[in-house]
């Protein structure tokens, strides 16, 4: 059983009690299961691909696990990178890496300067939960149409 398919079976039998507790939130297993499963959807989403790569630079907090189970959920690899670093040595492990999303708290984002297409940012967290959290995972069927309209898109 996966990280993931345990916090799914935790939320259906203790949905409502506190999973994470800290001094400014209290989150509970069914908030946090359908939090991590609207992520894996955006990330879905946002790149199609199985086991491409999913950078993620935040200082540890509630925010930050979510990122962590949400890449599992969406079958992503997960690379960590320190905040602790200094831009040069983050654009060099990105660059050998190149994955295609970044998660980003306030200071992973003054430390990686690139498109903002490429970011998803704890702020955007609870839009992404309230838009994809009845969301289904994508199909094999809707990459393939993903893949098609880019493959229209470049023709044009």
């Amino acid at each position: 059983m996966s990280p993931v398919q345990y916090l799914n079976s935790i939320a259906e039998k203790f949905g409502d009690h506190i999973a994470l507790d800290d001094s400014e939130i209290a989150v509970s297993y069914s908030e946090l299961a359908t939090a991590v499963h609207a992520m894996s959807v955006a990330l879905a989403n946002m790149n199609p691909i199985p086991g491409s790569t999913v950078a993620i630079c935040a200082d540890y907090c509630h925010e930050y696990l979510v990122a962590v189970l949400a890449t599992q959920a969406a079958n992503k690899k997960l690379l960590p990178l320190s905040t602790h670093a200094n831009p040069e040595e983050l654009a060099e492990v990105i660059n050998a890496a190149c994955p295609s999303t970044i998660i980003v708290d306030a200071r992973g984002h003054e430390l990686i300067p690139c498109e903002e297409d490429f970011k998803i940012h704890f702020s955007q967290f609870p839009g992404l939960v309230y838009t994809y959290r009845d969301a289904e995972f994508p199909t094999p069927e809707s990459f393939e149409s993903f893949f098609e309209k880019a493959e229209e898109k470049n023709r044009v």
